[in-house]
């Protein structure tokens, strides 16, 4: 809508009715339609006349419109990006819009608004005394193409400056490799005519610079000489130590070639595949990082049989300081980010088992001291209960209580047995436990990217760590522990109470 008012307002072609009735829809619109309008009627041009014309018999008082700053930079972009408008009403708008920030927020707008290869017309605006702030954004602005720079510079070089002030376009142009040697040397000589002090280092790195042609290096030192006869003689034995033209083109070109083959090596390395590669390289290395050696649980399984103590508590050591390892978890958070970045949010599934770091405890095998007491006891028992029969069966050998004895003896000898077996088994339950199943569970819930359930089975794991380190104790203890029984505990006919009695005295005696 203010695009089509404010096309129709400028186009002569039309009858003043359908260019006032614009205007009465811009005001009625207001705000930025208000500020659009009014810049144009106050921009001066060969328009001018006509629009004021047409504005002053409308009687809607544009010397003191409505609008706030806000409304006058969006009018201004309005104007500058207006398609179809005048061209020098956009240019004049875009000038007024780069004045209007301190830094390069107008500027960076304009390049938006208008065509990115439409700003040469900013020399001309130059040379007409206007434009010259964006025209000094421009010159350095490496994204707009060098002729168009070097324009819009040699038209900088012709307007009044402060003394001593060089924009930092013109000397990053006078220094451009690629730029013309003639233009390179045309903005040097410009500056130094108009400001000598200004123009020396312009002139210096012109002569200095084996790229630039010999003769316009050479007028370049005839010039410096009317300003610095020092430097000029200085740049003028210099001469003699740079390398031919040819020979600077040519290691100027391999520098571009080795910049260029650098660049398309960095758009490889971060091409999309690239990363991809990387990323799972990096997952894959992580992995394998989480994965416990099985080597750790065979050993402890041979260690177990040879009652190898040092053996079991390292082994028991390793697995235990590799579980509750710190870098677990930091690879764990780093495998959840990776995983996000390359899958995005459709990694890190839900798991229907406990929440997140739960342990499942009903899987971990206990074993207490209580339970090894409770164990020998029901060992103890079963032993005498078979003696017991095999005397009610055979009958008493002629030395009692020799016999008594010698069961006391195989008693003992076959209850730490049994004890220690227990405690055995309970130790190789858990590495098997551990290393075969809840670990295998937690890396494959990795791999599968489900790290609630990896969670969980990292908490487990270290729960059954917890375990193994008390089975390490129970099982080092049972092969050190005696485990007495006082066979009157139990319940006797009178025949073996008797005897049991007899043999209690006997070595009481002794």
């Amino acid at each position: 809508m203010l695009l089509e008012s404010l096309l129709r307002f400028a186009d002569e072609t039309l009858a003043d009715g359908e260019r006032s009735s614009s205007i009465y829809a811009c005001v009625v619109q207001g705000g930025a339609s208000m500020a659009a309008l009014t810049f144009m009627l106050r921009t001066p041009g060969p328009w001018a006349e006509g629009m004021r014309r047409i504005a002053s018999a409308t009687g809607v008082d544009f010397d003191h419109p409505a609008y706030v700053r806000g409304d006058h930079i969006l009018g201004l972009c309005h104007v500058a990006g207006a398609n179809g408008l005048l061209p020098d009403l956009r240019h004049r708008a875009v000038d007024t819009l780069v004045s209007c920030f301190r830094d390069n927020t107008g500027y960076a707008e304009a390049r938006h608004l208008l065509p990115k290869k439409d700003w040469e017309w900013l020399a001309d605006a130059v040379r007409e005394g206007w434009a010259v702030l964006p025209a000094r954004l421009l010159v350095a602005d490496e994204t707009i193409p060098l002729k168009t720079r070097t324009r819009v510079g040699l038209a900088l070089t012709e307007h009044e400056a402060p003394a001593g002030f060089v924009p930092d376009g013109l000397a990053k142009l006078v220094s451009h490799p690629k730029a013309a040697s003639g233009d390179r040397f045309a903005i040097a000589a410009a500056v130094a005519r108009r400001d000598p002090r200004a123009g020396v280092e312009l002139l210096c790195s012109v002569a200095s610079d084996p790229v630039v042609q010999t003769g316009h290096r050479m007028q370049a030192i005839r010039l410096l000489e009317e300003f610095e006869p020092v430097r000029a003689e200085a740049m003028r034995a210099h001469q003699t130590r740079l390398p031919s033209r040819r020979g600077a083109l040519d290691s100027r070109r391999e520098k571009v070639d080795l910049t260029t083959r650098e660049e398309a090596a960095r758009h490889e390395r971060e091409s999309p595949e690239a990363v991809a590669g990387r990323l799972d390289a990096e997952i894959e290395e992580l992995l394998g990082e989480l994965r416990i050696d099985s080597d750790l649980g065979d050993g402890l399984d041979s260690h177990i049989a040879e009652a190898n103590r040092e053996g079991v508590a390292q082994d028991v050591a390793d697995i235990v300081r590799g579980i509750r390892s710190e870098g677990i978890d930091s690879s764990l958070r780093l495998l959840e980010l990776l995983t996000r970045i390359k899958h995005g949010n459709e990694s890190g599934t839900t798991s229907d088992g406990p929440a997140s770091g739960a342990p499942e405890s009903d899987v971990v095998p206990r074993l207490t001291q209580d339970d090894l007491e409770a164990y020998a006891r029901e060992q103890t028992e079963w032993s005498w209960s078979t003696w017991r029969k095999s005397i009610e069966k055979h009958g008493w050998d002629d030395d009692r209580i020799g016999e008594v004895q010698c069961q006391v003896d195989e008693t003992a000898q076959h209850v730490s047995g049994m004890v220690v077996q227990e405690t055995d088994d309970h130790l190789r339950t858990l590495q098997k436990c551990l290393t075969w199943e809840i670990w295998p569970a937690f890396t494959n819930a990795v791999e599968e990217r489900d790290y609630i359930a990896a969670r969980r089975h990292l908490a487990t794991a270290r729960l059954l760590a917890e375990e193994v380190e008390r089975a390490e104790t129970l099982w080092r203890h049972a092969a050190e522990t005696s485990y007495s029984f006082d066979p009157l505990s139990m319940s006797w006919s009178r025949e073996f109470w008797l005897v049991l009695e007899e043999w209690k005295h006997h070595f009481a005696g002794r």
